[in-house]
């Protein structure tokens, strides 16, 4: 029925999911008490833009910040871009509208909220589109960067922006960003955040519209974007950087440079419990060896880079599901626990140079358990989303672009 009724949408159609009642009778209220600071739209603009350039102040400090330092400094942000958010008026409709679009999940502005204070995200993309706007820079006299969905917050851009007019590193003549989202509440808000930083020099246009359809009228320097969930899933990452990489200039460069998913088989316990018991925070730097050690790593199962995007071929199936392959893996022989392990994906990012993030270092790259892939194993009433494999098998895995994105395992 779902498929069905998939293959008569156009882009703008959408499926809205049940919104929280406690969620709809609080928002307005959390949203609105943030005005009751005594504070002048002047007073609001500043503390607003120093609370950005504080944060990227630490990022790009030469003298290594605390986590307790980087905490405080985004929660600021974050709060100030709440304010600005409120700001905007949003109806409560447009703020928290949350739907299935054809290519993926598309984020409410109300629950995008919280990706401008996802530290270690923001870090490993700010340092990455700072080396490469640094490297264009070096030998052009301009570039533009394209942000598709960008959110309400455009938070791998906005800081880095509010960073370079504070320090006056770059200027509007040197630096354009076109800002796409689908989402019109996320585009108000944005519009209301740019005139509050007072940013409105380094836009070369803000447009509503899908990401996966839009064509920039002139080849772009940078594409810049950030649609990801852990485990690859549910957001359009994949379907936007296949359609929109075109549209580089021959010179042109992809922020990150490329996601590398892999898979491994792991003790649930052990992988995402007890290893963090004694740890401050989830970060790579936190893993522990008898954890990494415990696991079975099964390859990459898919990298994405420019490259890769630019020879891909998708794969058309009934009811316009649309794929593409992505690697064949061999499971392991000789694990005597085998049975008992869930497969987990994760992604490595690298956004520029020796930037990027790493297992556990943001919501996107925490490992995804799949309960539904069963290894020398079954479960006790088998369904079409099981997998069922046995070890020495070879295992091909595609890439649904339609729909709720992610992988679907096939016996090879």
């Amino acid at each position: 029925m779902e498929k069905h009724q998939m293959r008569n949408m156009s882009v703008t159609d959408y499926a809205d999911p049940k919104i929280d009642q406690l969620l709809k009778h609080t928002v307005r209220n959390q949203l609105e008490s943030l005005l009751k600071a005594k504070l002048t739209t002047a007073q609001r603009q500043q503390a607003l833009t120093q609370s950005f350039v504080d944060a990227m102040a630490l990022i790009f400090s030469t003298t290594q910040a605390t986590h307790a330092q980087l905490t405080a400094a985004f929660e600021a942000m974050y709060e100030h871009a709440l304010q600005s958010m409120s700001m905007a008026e949003l109806s409560e409709e447009l703020l928290t509208r949350q739907y299935i679009a054809p290519t993926g999940l598309i984020m409410s502005p109300y629950n995008s909220r919280h990706t401008i204070k996802d530290i270690y995200r923001i870090q490993g993309y700010a340092k990455g589109i700072d080396k490469a706007i640094r490297g264009m820079l070096s030998h052009k006299d301009s570039i533009t960067i394209l942000y598709p969905a960008c959110g309400p917050f455009a938070p791998l851009i906005l800081p880095l922006l509010s960073y370079y007019k504070n320090h006056n590193e770059f200027n509007h003549e040197q630096i354009k960003v076109l800002f796409v989202d689908t989402h019109p509440g996320a585009i108000v808000t944005l519009k209301q955040l740019l005139d509050d930083l007072q940013l409105g020099e380094f836009v070369a246009d803000i447009i509503e519209e899908d990401a996966t359809v839009y064509e920039p009228e002139q080849a772009v320097d940078l594409l810049v974007l950030e649609a990801m969930q852990h485990g690859f899933t549910r957001e359009g990452q994949l379907a936007i950087a296949k359609h929109l990489v075109k549209f580089l200039t021959l010179d042109g460069w992809m922020i990150p440079r490329s996601v590398s998913i892999k898979g491994m088989m792991i003790h649930g316990e052990t992988e995402y419990n007890q290893q963090w018991k004694d740890a401050e925070y989830c970060h790579s730097d936190h893993l522990r060896d008898s954890a990494i050690n415990e696991r079975v790593e099964l390859g990459e199962l898919m990298r994405i880079d420019k490259s890769a995007l630019l020879e891909m071929t998708e794969i058309e199936l009934e009811d316009d599901i649309r794929v593409v392959a992505a690697n064949t893996i061999t499971i392991p022989t000789g694990v005597e626990d085998m049975s008992t392990r869930i497969l987990a994906i994760y992604a490595q990012i690298n956004t520029f140079g020796e930037e990027g993030l790493d297992q556990y270092d943001s919501g996107i790259t925490h490992p995804k358990p799949d309960m539904n892939f069963y290894v020398d194993a079954r479960p006790r009433e088998l369904e079409h989303t099981h997998f069922v494999a046995n070890s020495g098998d070879t295992v091909q895995f595609y890439y649904q672009l339609s729909g709720m994105p992610g992988f679907v395992p096939v016996k090879a």
